[in-house]
């Protein structure tokens, strides 16, 4: 049981390695691309936006001053400075969205891809094979406080589809410290724990 263990590690380790392999590659495609075809230019449409609500705002307070000295000059004030604030308002929009439009780059969603699938087969599969080679049940319990402990390995593991880290980090508790008492919260455990390495490797325990 403990081969069919490491080879479904060694599995999961060639399918995360193939997805950094794409994902670089996709990368490459892109970054070359735009490169390709991007036109080096100064955006000054925050500028403008700028420009245009303080120049509004500013002839609003004109007007305002000059209705007390000239009687016939008796327009509505409220439209104007309701546009004004508009107008400025738009440079706020406009940064929001430039912000968003950049978390939507395609490269920056592939680089955080690469740097999950990379840390989990560092600091999860690599530690976990050795742990299950050697049979090192106070590994196991180290990682499973890792990944209790860490929220970015955690997030990477779930980013990935490596499974829910609580869930895997209980199934590690359960294997290290297992004993007949156990048996119901392991085949409890085994329902819901979609990690195949971690499953089989639980798996074995009520096996014994």
């Amino acid at each position: 049981m403990r081969e069919d263990v490491l080879g479904e590690i060694d599995r999961r380790i060639t399918r995360l390695e193939e997805l950094i392999k794409l994902a670089e590659e996709r990368i490459a495609y892109l970054e070359e691309h735009s490169a390709r075809y991007a036109v080096k230019r100064k955006d000054y449409t925050l500028y403008y936006l700028i420009f245009m609500g303080v120049w509004m705002l500013l002839g609003v307070l004109a007007l305002a001053a000059l209705r007390s000295d000239v009687p016939y000059l008796n327009l509505p004030l409220g439209p104007y400075a309701l546009i004004s604030i508009v107008v400025l308002l738009a440079p706020v929009a406009y940064v929001l969205w430039s912000r968003w439009e950049a978390s939507e780059d395609p490269i920056r969603e592939l680089e955080e891809r690469e740097r999950a699938a990379g840390r989990v087969v560092r600091e999860f599969y690599i530690p976990l094979r050795t742990a299950v080679e050697r049979n090192d049940t106070a590994a196991m319990i180290a990682l499973a406080d890792r990944l209790l402990g860490d929220p970015c390995l955690a997030g990477a593991v779930e980013g990935v589809g490596e499974g829910d880290a609580r869930l895997n980090a209980y199934a590690l508790y359960l294997y290290a410290k297992y004993s007949p008492e156990l048996r119901g919260d392991a085949e409890e455990l085994l329902e819901r724990l979609t990690n195949k390495p971690l499953r089989l490797l639980l798996s074995s325990r009520l096996k014994e």
